[in-house]
């Protein structure tokens, strides 16, 4: 399945990749992103993420990384503000909870829980004030905090193989030892939600539901610490990993995601009998990616799918959640695997939103409809005039939210980087947009921006500037060559100097690997295209990858004269920076260089169009778009050739390309005048004369071949002499 993919610059209304990455969503706004790279402690992966609010109402996110916890603030989710890193061993899996002013840091890699002071944190300090390591703990999976009755749990630490551990934080900066759950009472525990019942049944109880592994569904009694006992445990078709759970607000039902099911579905079960929990049905998001965290709140269901990114469904009627929204922070695919979101946290008053993703890092995203809506009418331009070439563009508040009337702004790069102008108000909700004067077959990168009076921002497209609408300058276009590659054509792999002996470029449904694409760049039902490379299923990062030296794919003979000007367009994938220590391929990431040369003569001689790499952007993967103009590297002709070349020269690097969705336009900048046979932008004798030495029956073929047939008739006569004199100028 094809994660929201984009087409081509001349398709109505479609974004492109600018400087960063393009991630699908619906009813799911982008409003900050953080890489990997973003972070000073140079973290490998990205594992959970929490929330804290202080007590002047200022929103943190806790985001956890490989070695360190980030605190970042996202009072302003447009801006988010690193404060602070703090390293701790490095591990794969870490988790933090909050309880009152402090933050509890565990991680698989050791050194305890380490405490964390978040009194200042308005002022940038968050000390750490103490480590727990009590009865030998070391390391640990996760915690879980019972706010009401102010008890910490470990969940899978070292202590107790891994059973529940309760804490009590009566002093929050000096947890005292109160309990485990003893072998015959429970199993090693991966997650827990604790809660204290007030009313009902239950009132005066202190209830763990703990997710056990293979075990399926734990709940626990843990009022009295000394004596834990299990009230239950539940398990269901398909169980494999029970791996966490969130209960209903009423604690009527629990939202619970299993890891290794090979499915995507959550499980619903009744709780409201503790002893006898009910399995009620289950539901999915539809796609094949594997669930990971899951948490219910205000009515919503808000889930880390990895590969499928985060997950909204409105919980309206409590055991019938039904999709409300998404957001792909892994747009390559949503199929099975653990890459990609793993934890996400939507408890901030503002109503936004963290995702944590394991390779991508750290998101700010907003549910809901958006408060500005844009509406382009008969569409976003793709071919705008290259004078003063202008859009119109409504623009309107909604769900209660009021525009700032003097906030509309075009964004505009045309190649020196973006400019911002004010839009013009026609009116009403409407505004115009004016590039000013630009370049013919210039390839224009463009949003829009408004704000609302509250101080919302907001793009069109939602994920600008990283995505942004492209069109063309000129007053036509024809596009003479177009090709998806979803069958063979007159493509070259490989010319003389070619020295790679793997890697070599192959038309394919890709094998995705941590840096080939898993899918084309074509929307369905398009699945092919070029790549360096096809290794086994589930095969090794470097089975396939180039070595050796060059590998050349050369585009079909190219006829582009005729016209103004010609663009080339197509859509690249390029990874060179993949790192791995200890492993004969992939430690010299960035060393390497993808280069697309052009021909105007058949292949005698190569002229460099683009270059990318060693480092830097277009380096990391990812379906990005590129063009260029012919011109503005040597004479359009008739016998024009592009060639793609991926290189591994000299070490031992990881390196991946892929080429899809490959097109040719022809534009047209100047207007026609009927009957200028010369070509000098006037109608006078030197046409006439052109016109008179043609007279009588065109040649084959008609058309193309025919100037002076005005009619198009295929006929020089009469009809064409007075169509000339109606356009006499002088």
């Amino acid at each position: 399945m094809k994660a929201g993919r984009l087409v081509t610059v001349l398709s109505l209304a479609l974004a492109v990749p600018a400087a960063g990455e393009v991630f699908p969503s619906q009813d799911v706004r982008l409003l900050s992103h953080i890489a990997l790279d973003g972070f000073a402690s140079q973290p490998t992966r990205a594992n959970d993420c929490w929330g804290y609010v202080s007590g002047s109402g200022r929103e943190y996110a806790f985001m956890g990384l490989k070695p360190a916890l980030a605190v970042i603030e996202i009072t302003n989710p447009t801006l988010p503000v690193i404060i602070a890193e703090i390293a701790h061993v490095a591990s794969n899996w870490s988790d933090v909870k909050v309880f009152g002013e402090y933050a509890y840091l565990i991680n698989e890699g050791g050194g305890g829980v380490a405490i964390i002071d978040l009194s200042d944190i308005d002022n940038g300090n968050v000390p750490i004030v103490s480590t727990l390591t009590d009865q030998g703990l070391d390391r640990g999976h996760n915690v879980a905090i019972d706010a009401d009755s102010g008890f910490l749990y470990l969940c899978g630490s070292n202590l107790n193989n891994g059973r529940l551990a309760a804490y009590d934080l009566a002093d929050p900066t000096d947890p005292v030892f109160g309990g485990f759950v003893i072998e015959t009472e429970g199993e090693y525990c991966h997650d827990a939600e604790v809660v204290t019942y007030t009313t009902g049944p239950n009132a005066g109880r202190q209830i763990c539901f703990a997710c056990v592994g293979s075990f399926g569904l734990d709940i626990y009694d843990v009022t009295d610490k000394g004596n834990m006992f299990r009230v239950s445990q539940t398990q269901y078709p398909n169980l494999s990993f029970a791996h966490q759970a969130s209960l209903s607000t009423d604690r009527h039902y629990l939202y619970l995601n299993d890891e290794l099911d090979d499915v995507n579905e959550t499980v619903i079960f009744d709780v409201s009998d503790l002893a006898n929990p009910v399995l009620v049905t289950t539901y999915s998001s539809g796609i094949t990616a594997g669930d990971h965290d899951v948490y219910y709140h205000d009515g919503f269901i808000y889930e880390a799918e990895y590969r499928g990114g985060l997950r909204v469904f409105d919980a309206t009627d409590p055991i019938n959640p039904v999709p409300a929204g998404f957001f792909d922070t892994w747009p390559d695919s949503d199929g099975p695997g653990f890459d990609g979101a793993w934890g996400v946290y939507p408890f901030f008053p503002s109503g936004n939103v963290i995702i944590s993703d394991k390779q991508r890092a750290f998101f700010v995203v907003r549910p809901g409809p958006a408060p500005i809506a844009f509406d382009f009418g008969a569409g976003v331009p793709d071919l705008i005039g290259p004078a003063v070439p202008a859009f119109t563009v409504e623009i309107v508040g909604q769900d209660g939210f009021i525009l700032d009337p003097a906030s509309p702004m075009l964004h505009y790069d045309a190649g020196a980087g973006f400019v911002a102008v004010p839009l013009t108000s026609l009116g009403g909700d409407m505004y115009g947009a004016e590039f000013g004067p630009i370049d013919c077959a210039s390839s224009i990168e463009f949003y829009v921006s408004a704000v609302t009076t509250s101080g919302w921002v907001l793009t069109e497209p939602a994920s600008a500037p990283s995505a942004t609408y492209m069109a063309l300058t000129g007053l036509d276009t024809t596009v003479p060559f177009a090709d998806e590659l979803e069958a063979d054509g007159s493509w070259v792999v490989g010319e003389l100097g070619d020295t790679a002996f793997a890697g070599i470029w192959t038309r394919v449904d890709p094998l995705g690997t941590a840096s080939q694409p898993e899918n084309d760049h074509t929307p369905d039902p398009g699945s092919d295209c070029y790549v360096t490379g096809q290794g086994l299923q589930f095969g090794g990062i470097g089975d396939a990858d180039v070595d050796g030296g060059n590998t050349t794919l050369r585009s079909p003979l190219l006829d582009l004269t005729g016209a103004d000007e010609a663009v080339i367009s197509f859509w690249l994938w390029y990874s060179n920076d993949f790192f791995q220590v200890d492993s004969d391929e992939g430690n010299a990431p960035s060393k390497d260089v993808f280069r697309v040369d052009i021909s105007g003569n058949h292949g005698g001689s190569w002229f460099n169009a683009l270059t990318i790499g060693p480092a830097g952007e277009g380096t990391t993967g990812g379906w990005i778009f590129y063009a260029f103009r012919v011109s503005d590297i040597i004479e359009p002709t008739s016998q024009m050739l592009v060639r793609f070349v991926a290189q591994d020269i000299g070490n031992l690097s990881i390196v991946e390309a892929a080429v899809d969705d490959f097109t040719a336009t022809l534009v047209t900048c100047e207007e026609l005048v009927v009957g200028d046979l010369d070509g000098d932008g006037i109608v006078g004798i030197n046409d006439f004369l052109l016109l008179l030495g043609l007279w009588g029956p065109c040649p084959d073929p008609c058309p193309p071949n025919c100037d002076a047939d005005l009619d198009g008739d295929c006929t020089v006569g009469i009809t064409d002499f007075l169509i000339l004199l109606a356009n006499w100028s002088t």
